[in-house]
């Protein structure tokens, strides 16, 4: 009993270690990638906000001093000026954060390609979502899709989510092992992706 536990222990120990070696990890990081995006469009809105804020102040400021404009008026439009300011920089900022996002997006999902190709890499892990995060239904709608083979419909910020999800789940359940069960499908879900290989080498034409 006490080898078998170790034995499991040490495919988890290894199955981790493929993990990292095949996702990389920083890469799919979206929430820390967008970090910069999202503090620089929030300084746009508020920069948008502010001028135009300024500018109405400045203005009836102007026509107060000059006696263009009665001191109610002029007190109401302090006031008034913060609902068009406001829209103006929710505005400006989400159009800054669909901007500075788009790259990030693109860069994902190309390396996603890469990584799913034609048979999907993820759904290979479904084990370890079923042992270990079985409760995180996002993670097992990503890999049903992975498994489909159906990309388009996935979105780069819930698959980089689910690979994080695993790698957290399998890093953080410390000594908490795979059971065999779970080892076994792991081995026969890789040996599908080799067997996928091995086809398409064949059909490869001879040069």
């Amino acid at each position: 009993m006490a080898g078998r536990k170790k034995g499991q222990r040490r495919f988890k120990r290894n199955l981790v270690k493929q993990f990292e070696e095949t996702f990389d990890l920083q890469r799919l990081d979206y929430a820390r990638r967008m970090r910069p995006a999202n503090g620089k469009a929030k300084l746009y809105g508020v920069l948008a906000a502010f001028l135009l804020y300024s500018t109405g102040f400045g203005i009836g400021y102007y026509g107060w001093s000059n006696d263009f404009v009665g001191e109610e008026t002029f007190a109401k439009l302090v006031w008034l000026l913060m609902v068009p300011a406001s829209v103006v920089g929710g505005f400006v900022w989400l159009l800054a954060r669909n901007r500075l996002e788009y790259p990030i997006r693109r860069d994902i999902t190309a390396y996603m390609q890469d990584l799913e190709g034609t048979r999907g890499l993820l759904w290979r892990y479904t084990p370890v979502w079923s042992a270990l995060c079985p409760d995180n239904l996002q993670c097992k709608e990503v890999l049903a899709r992975s498994e489909e083979g159906k990309l388009t419909a996935i979105d780069p910020e819930d698959y980089c989510r689910a690979v994080q999800d695993l790698h957290r789940a399998l890093k953080e359940s410390g000594s908490r092992a795979l059971g065999e069960a779970a080892m076994a499908e792991l081995a026969r879900n890789f040996a599908r992706e080799e067997e996928g290989e091995d086809e398409d080498e064949q059909d490869r034409p001879a040069a």
